[in-house]
């Protein structure tokens, strides 16, 4: 059956029609086989042939009648395939009772109309099943009547074995054809469905294509305009000044506004080539003469690291000038920037044919995996992909290059192998070519300048006088250019080093100690959020403030930033002031971590918790003194209608109060190795994983939680009976926090600071009797765990931004 033909009817539509088209051949069958059954008549029994003929004469009006309802449609197709079954088999039945009742042949003719029906028209079990019924029924019920002898009872049951197993093998055909046929009608209408779905949605797939080449072409022209107008300006200042001071911020912005440019030409390119409008502008030149012009730019004035073969006589090629110094650009661009700075080199080698040529550009480079080579020119596609990428890049360049080689009639290929080097082989027909009338390829801007940056210094402290006692900061960055622009920005406030990669960082860090740690995200050898992990890591420098700065912006990068563990977040472009106030911030909040290092020098406090003391005892980890930032949870505990209590009631029971409830939740956090701060009054602040580690904190957190919900409950029962009625509260948060010893000689506390206790704290205050409030970063941890009831985001002190809370009602298991 064609799936065309299969529109959004009803089942049932689609059994009737089927049954209405089988119904017509088995009308005609029977038309057809009555009047020839009369030949077997009249040699088998021509003494009653008379008497057969009127039955089959009626036999066959009755089929008429029924095809002449069938093609008016007088009738459903489920009450003619009965009539068929009907008319045939009482006709056949009024024959055996002439014949001889069960002793008669004929009763094989039941089986040849049930088999014909349920063959040609498998629909309906039911009716199928009441056609038999009744035929069976009249053909027992017409002989039974009359006398019957020894013979006939033993005719009869022979006849029922054949005439009943028969039906049933026939009523299992039909249900099974059945549903076999309607799986069939709900695959086609799917898969109808699905292929309309599918070419509906490659229709706005294509149309959102066309609108996103019109709109990226669109926006690439507006962008040209200013930044033209932007380069234009960078060069007449060069102009003006010489200045030192002056000429390496104006060679930078000159150097990455005429980056941006390139790019955006590339852009624009592609959406050219997309939308099939970009035309070559052919003319015959020296191709020789091109290849040694381009590869100019990318000449050192130290040594030569470009070698050329087969250029000193000229090439006659006819191409598009234009086009194929973008080509050019790019595959020696790649070579570069693939290969050793210093001991990398690139040869050129151009092989001249009678109706084609060959470019051969061949670098001593990284190489490329076998497996990456097959998608090098597919677009936005880098082999590294990842945020530890050694080399920048749009994936924009080799796949323009494929597009330009292609729209010439040529073909480009690559071949690589890792640590040896790559070369990439371009051939091009020659096309209608005059020799002695080559054209000159004139002279633009399109080309980025590969060694125009000022050489970095090889220096890690820019200011190394012993008397700066100024904060150190440490800059990582891949990027020369913005390294120094970090540079020029904080070197009046600070001391500076410059890393290039994270992995160099790391050692800077590890050997100078810096107050704060600047830092790339996508970084070669060690990414920023690699570098992050590992001074997280070390414990000399897991308190040191790390600020992530990013070309991503937007919501999620902060999010993804912040809970990697970073202190702060800077998207690119920023402000240098913000820059300024972030760093300076941070460098504050260092300083009082370094005060409170000395701080926890000092003796032990008179009450500390118990697992504290014993680890200052036994010398386990004496550096959990010291100031050092962690990831905690903190559950904050707070009695509801504890003021209106304390207001009337006596000091003697407010004593009472206080010690039962302060026992009975101190012995819970010793259960489940919390941190007790401090009791202050009615509220209490626990926290999980420091000084004891806890790997699953939060759910530590949680089961204490619960527990003191549950225990409360009895002390609140047992207060009601005294008329004390108080309830309590609780809130519980997860996030990184300074935690050390504050207070001074005489009494000290071992304490969490930092914006999670402080958002515990809130969601404890919102908490009503019996709820434990926790945030999203703490439900994150325990959602498997736990079952919750969301409550929205709630407005709290001190916090901007809306807060997510969920209370928690039990634990799953």
């Amino acid at each position: 059956m064609n799936p065309d033909t299969i529109s959004h009817q009803t089942y049932e539509g689609f059994v009737n029609g089927f049954a209405r088209d089988r119904l017509h051949v088995l009308y005609y069958l029977g038309l057809v086989a009555n009047p020839v059954f009369l030949a077997a008549d009249a040699l088998l029994y021509r003494v009653h042939f008379q008497e057969l003929l009127i039955i089959r004469i009626v036999l066959e009006l009755g089929l008429v009648i029924g095809f002449l309802c069938l093609k008016r449609q007088w009738l459903s197709p489920k009450a003619l395939l009965v009539a068929w079954i009907l008319i045939g088999n009482l006709c056949i039945v009024q024959m055996t009772v002439l014949l001889g009742g069960f002793t008669s042949q004929y009763y094989n003719g039941l089986n040849l109309v049930f088999l014909a029906a349920a063959v040609i028209v498998p629909v309906s079990w039911r009716c199928h099943m009441v056609a038999q019924g009744v035929t069976l029924a009249y053909y027992y019920g017409s002989h039974f009547i009359r006398p019957t002898t020894a013979a006939d009872l033993n005719a009869a049951i022979e006849n029922s074995f054949f005439l009943i197993w028969t039906s049933v093998a026939l009523l299992f055909s039909i249900y099974l054809y059945e549903r076999l046929q309607r799986a069939e009608f709900d695959a086609r209408l799917s898969e109808r469905a699905a292929r309309q779905e599918l070419e509906t949605s490659n229709s706005k797939l294509l149309e959102l294509d066309r609108l996103k080449g019109e709109f990226f072409a669109n926006v690439s022209h507006e962008l040209r305009t200013p930044l033209t107008l932007t380069l234009g300006a960078f060069k007449s200042l060069l102009k003006l000044t010489t200045e030192p001071v002056c000429q390496d911020p104006i060679q930078t912005g000159l150097r990455n506004t005429a980056r941006v440019l390139f790019l955006i030409n590339e852009l624009l390119d592609l959406a050219k080539y997309d939308s099939g409008r970009r035309q070559l502008s052919k003319r015959c030149i020296d191709f020789a003469l091109l290849v040694r012009s381009v590869s100019a730019n990318f000449e050192s004035s130290q040594k030569s690291r470009v070698h050329l073969k087969g250029m000193t006589e000229p090439v006659a090629v006819e191409v598009d000038p234009g086009q194929m110094k973008k080509v050019l650009y790019n595959l020696l661009a790649n070579a570069f920037k693939f290969s050793d700075p210093d001991q990398g080199q690139v040869w050129i080698k151009l092989n001249a044919k009678p109706d084609s040529m060959e470019l051969g550009i061949e670098d001593n480079g990284i190489g490329i995996p076998r497996e990456q080579l097959d998608r090098i020119f597919d677009r936005f596609t880098q082999v590294e992909g990842s945020a530890t990428r050694r080399y920048e890049g749009s994936g924009i360049g080799l796949a323009l290059v494929k597009e330009i080689v292609m729209l010439h009639g040529g073909t480009v290929t690559v071949e690589s192998e890792v640590g040896q080097g790559t070369t990439f082989t371009v051939a091009l027909p020659r096309g209608c070519i005059t020799p002695g009338n080559l054209v000159e390829a004139e002279q633009d801007d399109m080309l980025i300048p590969v060694f125009p940056e000022k050489a970095e210094e090889s220096r890690t402290v820019l200011t190394s006088s012993a008397s700066d006692t100024r904060s150190l900061v440490l800059i990582a960055d891949d990027n020369a250019d913005m390294r120094r622009y970090l540079e020029r920005v904080l070197c009046n406030h600070y001391r500076v080093v410059l890393a290039k990669d994270g992995a160099e960082a790391l050692e800077h860090a590890r050997t100078l100690r810096p107050e704060l740690i600047l830092t790339d995200v996508m970084m070669p050898r060690m990414s920023g959020p690699d570098l992050l992990k590992a001074v997280r890591g070390d414990k000399d420098l897991r308190s040191t403030p790390v600020i992530f700065i990013t070309a991503r912006a937007g919501t999620e990068a902060r999010v993804e930033s912040l809970d990697a563990g970073a202190d702060d977040y800077l998207a690119k472009p920023f402000e240098e002031n913000e820059l300024l106030a972030r760093v300076n911030s941070l460098i504050r909040v260092r300083t009082q971590e370094r005060q409170l290092t000395v701080l926890q020098k000092e003796k032990m406090a008179r009450f500390l918790p118990l697992h504290l003391a014993d680890m200052i005892v036994s010398g386990e980890r004496e550096d959990f003194l010291r100031g050092h930032r962690t990831e905690i949870t903190v559950v904050f505990v707070d009695l509801r209608g504890f003021t209106a209590f304390s207001d009337t009631a006596a000091p003697e029971d407010l004593m009472t109060v206080l010690r039962q409830y302060q026992t009975e939740i101190g012995r819970l956090i010793a259960q489940y190795n919390g941190t007790l701060e401090r009791f202050s009054g009615d509220a209490i602040m626990v926290f999980f994983n420091d000084p004891v580690p806890i790997p699953n904190h939060a759910e530590q957190a949680v089961r204490m939680a619960i527990a003191i919900r549950n225990r409360f409950a009895e002390l609140q029962s047992h207060w009601r009976k005294n008329g004390i009625d108080l309830g309590v509260g609780l809130g519980g948060a997860t996030g990184y926090a300074t935690l050390g010893v504050i207070g001074f000689e005489e009494r000290k506390d071992y304490a969490a600071i930092g914006p999670v206790t402080n958002l515990a704290a809130r969601l404890c205050s919102e908490a009503k009797d019996g709820q434990i409030l926790v945030s999203g970063r703490l439900l994150e941890l325990v959602e498997a765990l736990v079952r919750t009831e969301p409550l929205g985001d709630l407005t709290l002190k001190g916090f901007q931004r809306r807060v997510s809370a969920h209370n928690i009602k039990r634990m799953s298991a």
